[in-house]
């Protein structure tokens, strides 16, 4: 992967009109390497995908901002995706050094495969998160493709639209589709042949889809921010708002992702997954009561749930704008 200059990028950045003060500039910041990996990660892809999918010029960029996590948009000159500095800070803080997490658990698997992977357990965890909050906003530039457009990855009290809804769900079914093919390759490349397991796979699927829904409880909660938002809610809905409630978000992303790595052959399912997301969910927010509502909620609007994930489904199968219908053009099945 080609390390990026982001001094010359930044001046392409400023050349299209996009403000200065909208760029965080990350050369010189305490985890400079962190921001640029994933940097470097970004622009390739872009340049992978864009013109496949006839949405150039793209860039990526990163925002010293609260008000989002994560944006993807089309201005007048270009299609744009941009993280927040605190998104980026938060997954440092909790995933950035290797036995962050795991060291602290008594998971003997999980520390034995520790010591056999590249980099850390912690890192793939970030690197979930952020390929499925990555292709869930590439997915945005797709379904809106030659119109102005802001969407944001944070839930608002907008006024409620449907198709946002089915774009939404369109976008998190690409994003953890991807997640899991990224697993599945990474075991298949990374992991030592003597270790390529049953059981190692099945760890690695489950830290895959846990750290998705690590990512969307800590959106949920507000837990990216060093304040606590203004005007967090967690009560339940369906037709509102600008994004499907979080329950609803978690279920269907936890089901396509089992679907995907299914269909290519590793041997999981809905059951076994949901109860290995409950152990490494319940492990990483142990401190605070924040997984623990999440259950009680899944479970008290479980009919309500699956009723609207089907709802959203049969949207996204009648809108032919959808990421869905042309995903062909990734070149594999995610």
């Amino acid at each position: 992967m080609k390390k990026i200059d982001f001094t010359k990028y930044k001046k392409e950045l400023l050349s299209i009109g996009i403000p200065e003060d909208e760029i965080y500039d990350f050369i010189g910041d305490p985890i400079e390497s962190f921001y640029q990996r994933y940097f470097d990660w970004c622009i390739d892809n872009i340049n992978e995908y864009c013109g496949r999918f006839h949405i150039e010029p793209a860039f990526f960029y990163f925002w010293d901002t609260y008000k989002i996590n994560a944006r993807a948009g089309k201005g007048r000159n270009a299609y744009r995706i941009r993280f927040s500095k605190p998104y980026m800070e938060a997954l440092y803080n909790k995933l950035g050094r290797k036995g962050q997490f795991f060291d602290k658990t008594n998971w003997t698997a999980f520390q034995n495969l520790q010591k056999i992977t590249p980099n850390s357990l912690e890192f793939l965890m970030f690197q979930s998160s952020t390929i499925f909050t990555f292709f869930h906003e590439f997915s945005h530039l797709v379904q809106y493709r030659g119109k102005p457009f802001t969407m944001n990855e944070y839930p608002t009290d907008s006024q409620f639209s449907f198709e946002k809804h089915v774009f939404e769900y369109d976008a998190d079914l690409n994003g953890c589709g991807f997640v899991s093919v990224y697993i599945q390759q990474f075991f298949q490349e990374q992991i030592p042949k003597e270790y390529q397991n049953d059981n190692n796979y099945k760890r690695l699927m489950y830290l895959g889809i846990a750290s998705i829904v690590i990512t969307q409880l800590l959106f949920l909660y507000g837990k990216i921010y060093p304040f606590e938002p203004e005007s967090l809610s967690t009560d339940f809905y369906t037709k509102e708002k600008s994004h499907p409630h979080t329950f609803v978000r978690a279920k269907y992303i936890i089901e396509h992702y089992v679907r995907i790595a299914k269909s290519n052959g590793v041997k999981i399912d809905y059951g076994d997954t949901t109860r290995n997301i409950t152990v490494i969910c319940n492990e990483f927010f142990r401190e605070s009561g924040i997984f623990k509502n999440f259950i009680v909620g899944m479970d008290k609007n479980f009919d309500e749930i699956n009723a609207y994930t089907s709802e959203l489904n049969a949207g996204m199968e009648n809108n032919k704008n959808c990421i869905k219908h042309h995903i062909a053009l990734f070149g594999f099945n995610v």
